[in-house]
């Protein structure tokens, strides 16, 4: 699924694009139980995996890419992966701050559960400042300001770039982006291979005269 904005254009003004992506399917997570404790240790496992090859990214998302003149991508390998599949043959920057927002290091219970039952309820208490997570909701929206005003540069220069990274994140930076004047969907889509277009206007400069 993608969302892409939508909007009139002044004339002389041309449009600036920041396509932000969910990376791809992670590859060889296993579905077995685990405690609040040890919800760190298992999203230091999902960290080191790369991507599943068996789902390719859709039809619309390489379209996308096909018209992306510069990549940026989180330094985790299934973003990583998941950017060179985008880009083929084409240079990707690798930005430690595009990561996924923190989760707890622990949420104190003994209790076993499917992970994703403890990703969500260890997002809310994140969410609420609780556990011991080493970023907060604050310092992430630092973060993904940082982020949103060096997209903005990379478009000013590029025309069009792609960034891959991390479904929570890319929430947080579409709001900065938003924030900032760019055009774009309020929700974003939520799969693997989710991708979602912003769009903003910059004035065409003139070329120098000849004389």
């Amino acid at each position: 699924m993608i969302a892409v904005a939508q909007a009139f254009r002044p004339a002389g003004a041309v449009a600036i694009r920041i396509i932000l992506v969910r990376h791809g399917k992670p590859d060889g997570m296993s579905a077995k139980g685990i405690s609040g404790r040890g919800i760190g240790e298992w999203v230091r496992g999902y960290d080191s995996v790369g991507i599943s090859r068996t789902l390719e990214p859709p039809a619309g998302v390489r379209a996308l890419a096909m018209q992306a003149t510069c990549f940026v991508a989180s330094d985790l390998p299934r973003a990583r992966q998941s950017a060179a599949w985008l880009a083929g043959t084409r240079r990707v920057i690798h930005d430690r701050d595009l990561r996924e927002a923190v989760l707890p290091e622990s949420l104190g219970i003994s209790l076993t559960l499917p992970p994703g039952v403890w990703v969500v309820v260890a997002r809310l208490a994140w969410f609420l400042n609780w556990g011991n997570a080493n970023e907060t909701v604050a310092a992430t929206h630092a973060r993904a300001a940082r982020i949103a005003n060096g997209l903005a540069v990379l478009a000013a220069e590029h025309g069009c770039v792609m960034a891959v990274g991390h479904g929570m994140f890319n929430r947080f930076l579409a709001g900065e982006l938003r924030r900032r004047g760019w055009r774009g969907p309020k929700v974003l889509p939520g799969g693997y291979w989710g991708a979602a277009a912003f769009e903003c206007e910059t004035m065409k400069t003139a070329a120098p005269r000849q004389g």
